[in-house]
């Protein structure tokens, strides 16, 4: 049986910027925000059966890169820096979830912390630094 994430609370987000092979984009508010998740398929995985750390950095950058748009009011944003940290290998049968908390922020730059975990266990953790842009004209 597949999970289905509505079920679950979770509701489809748009996915602007995500590329097509991760979407839909999933996302659940909970008491401090939100999380982001996606459905891997198998035709993710790095030929040993587990999802392509690759995919796993994508999903995290874009993830975390939400978060930090949603906290500076939707402006433009872009990743300065991101350490990413694998955990273990993700399943690609079972659903992505990642979470992001905000550590530090100043009127131009965003710290951030996030965890991509599966069934609850960690797969992935990452820190990550946001410059906020102007606004396009």
């Amino acid at each position: 049986m597949s999970f289905d994430p509505a079920t679950e609370g979770w509701e489809q987000t748009d996915a602007w910027g995500l590329p097509e092979f991760l979407r839909p984009m999933w996302m659940r508010p909970d008491e401090t925000g939100f999380s982001c998740g996606f459905q891997p398929s198998p035709a993710l995985n790095n030929g040993r059966g587990v999802i392509h750390g690759g995919i796993l950095a994508t999903y995290m950058d874009h993830s975390l890169g939400r978060t930090v748009r949603e906290a500076v009011g939707r402006v433009p944003i872009a990743t300065i820096q991101l350490d990413l940290h694998y955990l273990a290998p993700g399943d690609v049968t079972q659903f992505v979830t990642v979470k992001g908390d905000i550590t530090r922020q100043t009127r131009s730059i965003v710290f951030i912390r996030g965890t991509l975990t599966q069934n609850g266990k960690p797969v992935l953790s990452a820190n990550g630094i946001w410059k906020v842009l102007s606004p396009r004209s």
